[in-house]
């Protein structure tokens, strides 16, 4: 009986080691999934600031071209007039 006892004691040492174990890697795994939670937030707003960027930087670009076009044609008109006027 006694061996029986001693045994058990040792299976009983043996688990309870490995459930503090588990609880301490427990523990780590949720302090990782809070910080990726948060990072992958951070991520997340910032992609959503980027893309607005991108957004106003096109719509701003095509203004240009539209500018610049509109610019060419005035002094392409501007030069037919000029060398309208030195004839």
């Amino acid at each position: 009986m006694n061996t029986r006892s001693t045994e058990m004691r040792k299976q009983y040492a043996f688990l309870l080691a490995e459930s503090t174990e588990m609880s301490k890697q427990s523990s780590i795994l949720r302090k990782r999934y809070t910080f990726l939670l948060a990072e992958s937030t951070e991520m997340r707003k910032q992609s959503s600031i980027l893309r607005k960027r991108y957004t106003f930087l096109l719509a701003e670009s095509t203004e240009m071209r539209k500018q610049s076009s509109i610019l060419r044609k005035q002094y392409a008109f501007l030069l037919a007039e000029s060398t309208e006027m030195r004839k």
